[in-house]
């Protein structure tokens, strides 16, 4: 039996509540507050994305790319996150001042 159709149905389940968590939580912050934990949130779960890919041997990525766009496809995930993280950030800091 091909156990890589059920991980990858698990990862998807996860990453869909991860987001509806996330979604739910923010609204309680309101604001501007609320607006910039989405961001993060959004960027640290593009990394816990590309970690379970790196964890699971490819299983999430590379069968949805083939072996060449498998590695560019995770750096860009990679540089994602990093660019929501950083929104995030940035709109935190603004917030202070």
């Amino acid at each position: 039996m091909d156990y890589t159709l059920i991980i990858q149905g698990l990862v998807v389940v996860v990453i869909i509540g991860a987001v509806y968590s996330l979604w739910q939580t923010t609204r309680s912050y309101g604001g501007l507050v609320g607006a910039a934990l989405k961001w993060i949130g959004l960027g640290m779960l593009i990394f816990a994305v590309v970690s379970l890919n790196r964890a699971l041997g490819d299983i999430v990525i590379g069968s949805i790319a083939s072996d060449f766009f498998s590695e560019m496809a995770e750096n860009i995930l990679l540089l994602l996150g990093l660019a929501f993280s950083g929104i995030g950030f940035s709109r935190l800091t603004k917030i202070a001042k």
